[in-house]
C-alpha cells in the first residue's frame, strides 16, 4: 500500500523554560491519505492546535520542544529535515487556515497583495499576473467583485468573507494537504455551513487532504470521513465518522455529543437542558494518574485510577483508550445519529 499522504506518529511535545514542565502533547498518532477529511476534535488545550503547528514546522521553540515521534510527509520525515526544507513545504505542500483571520492577516497590506506575493516570490510572476491570480483565488473562494476586492485592506472586509480571503491565500500554490484550524470560529451559524461546504467543496475538487481542526461534532458531521477525539494531549479515539456517532466507544466521546442541542430536544420547550461535562480538563502539567478523563468520568472505577488505558483496537478502523471501549461501543450512543446531531 502507498505511504499516507501524512502521518504523525508518537509524536510528544512540552512547554516550558523552568523547572515546570507541561506535557501538551503524550504520543499522538494519525494519518491522512489523499483526498481524505480527518476531522481532529477536543476541548480547548487538549492539543489540537499545537499537533498542527508542529506539522507545519512553526511551533515556537522555546517555549515548546518536540521530545519524541516522527511526521511523515509522503513518507519524507520532516521533524530532522532543514529550516529550507521546511519552508519550501509550507504554502507549495501543505498549507494552513488559522483560527482568526483578522490577526493572520497583515493589516497594512490589501488582500490582493497578501495572496500575490505568494505567485511573485514562489513562481516568479510579475506583479500585475500575480495580481490576476490574486483575483482568480478571490473567485474560486466565491468572494463577490472580487477584481476590486483585491485593493482592499483585511478590515473592509466582514468575517465570512475574511475567513475566505484566508482559504484562497492557503490554496494559492495548489498544497496537497490543508489544515483549517477552527475555520468557523465567531462566524454565525449560516456562514460556518457556507465555509464547511466550500472547504469540502474544495477538496474534492483538488483532491487534498484535510485536517479539520474543531471542538463541535455537529461542524464536522457532514464533512468528515474519519475522527480523531483529543483529551489531555493524547488521542482517545479515533474511527470513521459513521462508526463515532453511531458506536462512541470513550466517555469523553460520549460528553462531547451529549453537549449538542439535538432534534429531539427541540420539542421538549426551552427549558430542556443540555447534558455538559463536569469539571475542567487537567493542568498539562499536573496530568491525573490513569486515566487522564477519570476525575470527570461518571463510569470510573479503581482501575481507571490506577492504570493508563492503550489506544487499541476494538473493531475495524475503531480505536479507542478506555478500559471499558468494547461495552460503550455495544450499547451505542446514549444520543441520536450522525443526521440528528446539529448545532446549526
Amino acid at each position: 500500500m502507498a505511504a499516507p499522504l501524512l502521518e504523525v506518529d508518537d509524536l510528544r511535545v512540552e512547554f516550558g523554560t523552568g523547572p515546570e514542565t507541561a506535557s501538551v502533547l503524550n504520543g499522538v498518532s494519525y494519518h491522512v491519505d489523499e483526498g481524505e477529511t480527518l476531522a481532529v476534535l477536543g476541548e480547548s488545550g487538549s492539543g489540537k492546535s499545537v499537533t498542527a503547528q508542529t506539522v507545519m514546522g512553526i511551533l515556537d521553540t522555546p517555549p515548546g520542544r518536540i521530545t519524541g515521534g516522527a511526521v511523515r510527509f509522503r513518507g519524507e520525515e520532516l521533524l530532522g529535515a532543514a529550516p529550507e526544507r521546511r519552508r519550501l513545504l509550507r504554502g507549495e505542500s501543505m498549507a494552513m487556515i488559522f483560527q482568526d483571520a483578522l490577526s493572520a492577516l497583515n493589516p497594512v497590506y490589501t488582500v490582493g497583495f497578501q495572496i500575490a506575493e505568494q505567485f511573485r516570490f514562489r513562481r516568479g510572476m510579475s506583479r500585475r499576473d500575480a495580481m490576476a491570480r490574486a483575483v482568480e483565488m478571490l473567485d474560486l473562494v466565491r468572494i463577490p467583485s472580487a477584481a476590486q476586492r483585491v485593493k482592499e485592506y483585511p478590515h473592509q472586509f466582514s468575517g465570512g468573507m475574511r475567513q475566505r480571503a484566508m482559504i484562497a491565500m492557503s490554496l494559492a500554490l495548489d498544497p496537497e494537504l490543508l489544515i483549517a484550524d477552527e475555520p468557523t470560529t465567531a462566524l454565525d451559524v449560516t456562514v460556518q455551513a457556507q465555509i464547511m461546504e466550500l472547504l469540502d467543496e474544495l477538496r474534492r475538487e483538488r483532491g487534498m487532504g484535510l485536517i479539520l481542526i474543531t471542538h463541535d461534532l455537529g461542524v464536522v458531521a457532514e464533512v468528515a470521513d474519519r475522527i480523531a477525539v483529543m483529551y489531555a494531549g493524547r488521542i482517545v479515539e479515533q474511527t470513521d465518522a459513521a462508526s463515532l456517532y453511531a458506536h462512541p466507544a470513550h466517555p469523553y466521546t460520549r460528553g462531547l455529543m451529549d453537549s449538542v442541542p439535538r432534534v429531539d430536544d427541540l420539542g421538549r420547550g426551552a427549558g430542556a437542558p443540555l447534558r455538559p461535562i463536569p469539571g475542567l480538563p487537567p493542568s498539562l502539567s499536573a496530568i491525573p494518574n490513569g486515566c487522564p478523563f477519570h476525575p470527570r468520568c461518571a463510569y470510573a472505577v479503581d482501575v481507571c485510577t490506577d492504570e493508563v488505558p492503550p489506544l487499541r483496537e476494538i473493531g475495524a478502523g475503531h480505536r479507542a483508550a478506555c478500559h471499558f471501549a468494547e461495552r460503550f461501543a455495544a450499547e451505542g450512543p446514549d444520543r441520536p445519529a450522525t443526521q440528528e446531531v446539529i448545532s446549526r
